[in-house]
């Protein structure tokens, strides 16, 4: 599970003016059902990125009712929002547009002053956000009355920069050392001077097949804590390198050894915000 600095919450809000949404108890065979009440928090991780950089949100539904609660669903979806530049009324990314569920009918329950939390990324599957200022609009999507949450604000900026990685191959045996380039290119057409909060200027993430972390490159390392400014000058490129071992962080069994499979190798330049490069994919065989 990925944890999240909430630096952007938002309180229930259902269309258009209700502040609090209310949901019903599953009903007993001879009498009426209690009513509960169900709020809905969004966050973003962050108030602003730069292009291509994810995007995670987490929902938060509370149940602030003395009795638990049960949030009736028609289909395998519990959750959806979508995005929109500021100002406008046509939504630009939607969650679940690429998305397919299971058509049947299922419960949530929460239990009283619990919480249920529900967590998705901004993909790039209906296009890369471009630099501007976006509102995200959030709800669940339980039957009759779906919950919402009030407007998430966030930005997205552009740089001056362009990042690539490349590896040295793209297929590997398991436990061969893997080689890391990254180039991070100054396209403002002018000197271009990038805020960093700590001496690491560059991370390298590798992830496997199922979207878990398995190495990043500055795990291990110690930085000064202490902000600068590195200036890229006007048409240059800086680069970097590292490599990774081919082993993964060591796991509950003591094994580091990878399985075969594809991996994903994601450069991320370590400024404020964070840049990161298209990633590139890797096969590990046996």
């Amino acid at each position: 599970m990925k944890f999240f600095p909430l630096l952007l919450t938002a309180a229930l809000a259902l269309p258009v003016i209700s502040t609090t949404a209310q949901c019903h108890s599953r009903p007993a065979k001879t009498t009426s059902a209690p009513r509960s009440w169900v709020t809905l928090k969004a966050a973003t991780d962050q108030s602003r990125y730069t292009v291509g950089q994810p995007i995670s949100i987490k929902l938060t539904a509370t149940n602030t009712h003395k009795s638990g609660a049960y949030l009736r669903f028609t289909s395998g979806q519990r959750f959806d929002f979508s995005v929109f530049k500021t100002g406008t009324k046509d939504a630009v990314y939607t969650w679940s547009a690429a998305r397919m569920f299971l058509q049947s009918t299922g419960f949530v329950w929460i239990k009283p002053g619990q919480s249920e939390n529900f967590e998705a990324a901004i993909g790039d599957e209906m296009g890369q956000l471009a630099p501007g200022k976006y509102r995200l609009l959030a709800h669940l999507t339980n039957s009759p009355r779906a919950i919402a949450a009030a407007p998430i604000d966030f930005e997205i900026v552009d740089l001056g920069l362009a990042m690539t990685t490349q590896t040295n191959k793209t297929t590997y045996k398991v436990g061969e050392a893997v080689k890391i380039d990254l180039a991070v290119a100054n396209r403002a057409g002018k000197a271009n001077r990038v805020r960093f909060n700590s001496g690491m200027t560059f991370d390298v993430i590798i992830f496997d097949e199922a979207e878990r972390q398995i190495w990043n490159y500055g795990a291990n390392l110690r930085f000064a804590q202490s902000l600068r400014n590195v200036t890229w000058k006007k048409g240059e490129t800086k680069k970097f390198s590292t490599t990774w071992n081919g082993a993964a962080f060591t796991g509950e069994d003591g094994n580091t050894e990878l399985k075969p499979g594809r991996y994903r190798v994601q450069g991320v330049l370590q400024s404020t915000p964070k840049l990161y490069a298209p990633p590139v994919f890797i096969d590990i065989v046996g």
